[in-house]
């Protein structure tokens, strides 16, 4: 005959070691309960808060340690102080000395000179011969020399090519300082009369940190209609300048994921290879560049 279904149980039961029923009730208990501890907000994950994104007055000046103020501040320009002139002391009035009179002349009449007869280009043509010039032999130019007076123009070639490219850059410089200065002139500070500086700056220096200059300046390179992408796009990017304010290169950390918000990124960068204002030394920058904060949305 086939065992019943308690007797299984209780053959089931005996194969069992002691404590193994708690041991199982103890884990099925976790089990239930880790679920439900992953929802308390002790095991919540926080989300990283970003800094606040402000707009940059790109006239104002890049300093390492900028003070306490607000970016888009105007620079307040102030009035030169003008010396006024000490008056002039009055001269003391000195008397004229009484003049001497003068003494008479005695005219002397001229005693006669006598004059020599000149000769005349006839006979001046006869006593002067025609000297003949001997051909001065042209000096030989050795291997050496020839060499020599290349590199001399190789390098006169260079330094003219280094100065055109400086004027072209300094140029290309003051149209981009031209072109900031007329889109800065559509910031506008919230706050009156504030001082020029970062709203967490600590130093003493008035200007704008370079990292929130080069961000505000690459946005406004950039061209991309809210109507293009859905959701709001963020990419990450690392990029490179050296002293002068140029673009060395870049790279991206994370891309977005939408093809079209990266492009535009890749083309406001490409604009953005040269800064319209000098950097404290060479500098790299991780900028986070959002859909939402570019359009300016609230």
């Amino acid at each position: 005959m086939e065992p019943s279904r308690k007797q299984r149980w209780q053959l089931l039961q005996s194969a069992f070691e002691p404590g193994f029923r708690q041991m199982l009730l103890v884990s099925l208990l976790l089990h239930l309960l880790l679920p439900i501890l992953s929802y308390l907000p002790f095991f919540s994950q926080q989300a990283i808060e970003k800094p606040p994104v402000y707009r940059v007055n790109l006239v104002n000046k890049i300093v390492k340690n900028p003070q306490a103020g607000r970016p888009e501040a105007t620079p307040v320009k102030k009035k030169p102080v003008v010396k006024s002139k000490p008056k002039p002391k009055p001269k003391p009035t000195v008397k004229p000395k009484p003049i001497p009179p003068k003494p008479k002349s005695i005219p002397v009449k001229p005693k006669p000179v006598p004059t020599k007869p000149k000769p005349t280009t006839a006979k001046l043509a006869k006593k002067i011969k025609p000297v003949k010039k001997k051909p001065q032999p042209k000096p030989a130019i050795s291997k050496d020399q020839n060499n020599n007076l290349q590199q001399r123009l190789e390098q006169m070639r260079a330094a003219q090519q280094k100065k055109a490219g400086e004027q072209a850059r300094k140029e290309r410089i003051a149209a981009l300082k031209a072109a900031a200065l007329a889109e800065s002139s559509k910031v506008r500070s919230p706050i009156d009369a504030a001082p020029v500086g970062m709203v967490d700056g600590t130093g003493n220096e008035a200007g704008v940190s370079a990292i929130a200059f080069v961000q505000e300046f690459i946005q406004q390179q950039w061209s991309f209609s809210k109507y293009q992408a859905a959701g709001s796009p963020e990419a990450e990017v690392t990029l490179f300048y050296n002293a002068e304010g140029t673009l060395l290169h870049y790279k991206f950390l994370k891309k977005s994921g939408n093809s079209i918000f990266d492009e535009s990124l890749i083309r406001a960068i490409a604009k953005s290879r040269q800064l319209p204002q000098v950097l404290p030394g060479s500098m790299s920058f991780e900028i986070v560049f959002n859909l939402k904060d570019m359009l300016g949305k609230p």
